[in-house]
């Protein structure tokens, strides 16, 4: 019997601060564990999880005023079928951030939208093969070093930041998005809040 628990970090209303729907407010859902560790992860503190039962998770959902669920991580299809289980419950849109390695095409028929951000080229090629209109592959990139050879398949770039002092990688990541047609996403919860959590 699969187990009717739901290991979370938080769940928060916030607005999305990256992407395609950014500015738009939400409620996430931030599941704890991921499959990799990448050293730039503005949300380690994902692992520190606790676990919920679904029914309470989705009366905690319901309870919000907001249209759109997005689910977060770490990487939150690790725990897919327990995410589906609340999704037939909650009569919201719903909206996937996720890695892309364990996303299948009938994943991207569940969700009202997904953003992939691959952080290697044999997931950025096997999701560009499942491409649909309600989905975004977003590379993190400095242009320099990180995330440069995933830049052929992103229909998003995000600049990769350390700091809220680090202008000038947003300006490069900037001024490359006008001049080769692509959507520049900010980090604005990045830099308004840092790495605060619930942002």
């Amino acid at each position: 019997m699969k187990s009717d628990k739901i290991r979370i970090s938080e769940v928060f209303e916030s607005i999305q601060g990256e992407g395609r729907y950014v500015g738009v407010p939400m409620i996430f859902v931030r599941l704890s564990g991921c499959n990799l560790n990448c050293d730039w992860c503005d949300s380690k503190y994902h692992r520190e999880g606790k676990e919920y039962r679904v029914e309470d998770l989705v009366k905690k959902i319901l309870k919000s005023k907001l249209k759109i669920v997005c689910w977060t991580g770490g990487e939150p299809l690790l725990q897919k079928h327990l995410i589906y289980r609340v999704m037939c419950r909650v009569h919201k849109k719903h909206h996937l951030e996720t890695n892309g390695t364990l996303l299948d095409a009938t994943d991207v028929e569940m969700f009202d939208y997904v953003s992939v951000s691959p952080k290697d080229v044999k997931t950025a090629k096997r999701v560009s093969k499942i491409m649909r209109e309600n989905m975004d592959i977003k590379v993190v990139t400095d242009l320099r070093t990180i995330g440069v050879e995933l830049i052929p398949y992103a229909t998003v770039l995000m600049p990769l930041t350390y700091s809220l002092l680090d202008e000038e990688v947003k300006k490069r990541v900037w001024e490359y998005c006008s001049g080769h047609d692509i959507r520049y996403s900010p980090r604005l919860h990045v830099d308004l809040f840092g790495r605060a959590r619930g942002r």
